[in-house]
């Protein structure tokens, strides 16, 4: 009974895991995992002076909370950080008032040419794929032209010279905003 009732649960996780494998676009890895397998260290929480913290008017009367983080990291890494230490995600964005806000913010506080947004990207053959890590709609964008132009997925960026949005491997090590 025992050896029956272990092959039906093997089989069953069998079809489940090809199941899964076949309709899955994009496998996403819990930030935790991601950290483990890259085997980048787990980093403690930026200080203040690394940081600087906004609220943004939304739509509908709703504010945003936003954190800029001036110490580069993986995109990984940077979404730990906005887990961790700040209970939320890397940016997604809305509208071009809220884009324009933050552009304005991370051009006055880095050197940088980009910081990391919470988006991914990739380009298959017959369409582009988008999505905010936060799992919010994607309604708005402000590409850069030609972008995003990779066929394999890239890591969503804001340009700090004019607000356009790029697409960079995600092993970058760039500053980034946390929205929370």
């Amino acid at each position: 009974m025992k050896l029956s009732l272990v092959l039906a649960l093997a089989l069953l996780g069998a079809v489940s895991a090809h199941q899964l494998d076949a309709g899955a676009l994009e496998q996403e890895i819990p930030d935790e995992e991601g950290e483990e397998e890259s085997g980048e260290p787990k980093t403690p929480c930026p200080k203040e002076s690394e940081t600087f913290r906004m609220v943004v008017p939304g739509t509908g009367g709703h504010n945003y909370s936003y954190v800029f983080v001036s110490r580069s990291q993986t995109f990984n890494s940077a979404q730990h950080l906005c887990s961790h230490c700040y209970h939320g995600r890397l940016a997604s964005i809305h509208s071009h008032a809220v884009n324009q806000q933050l552009h304005r913010t991370v051009r006055a506080r880095t050197n940088r040419r980009d910081v990391w947004l919470g988006g991914k990207a990739s380009k298959g053959v017959f369409f582009k794929r988008t999505h905010w890590m936060d799992h919010s709609i994607w309604n708005y964008s402000n590409w850069a032209p030609g972008y995003p132009a990779s066929f394999r997925t890239r890591c969503v960026s804001m340009c700090t010279a004019n607000g356009q949005w790029r697409c960079l491997k995600c092993g970058n090590r760039l500053p980034f905003v946390c929205k929370y």
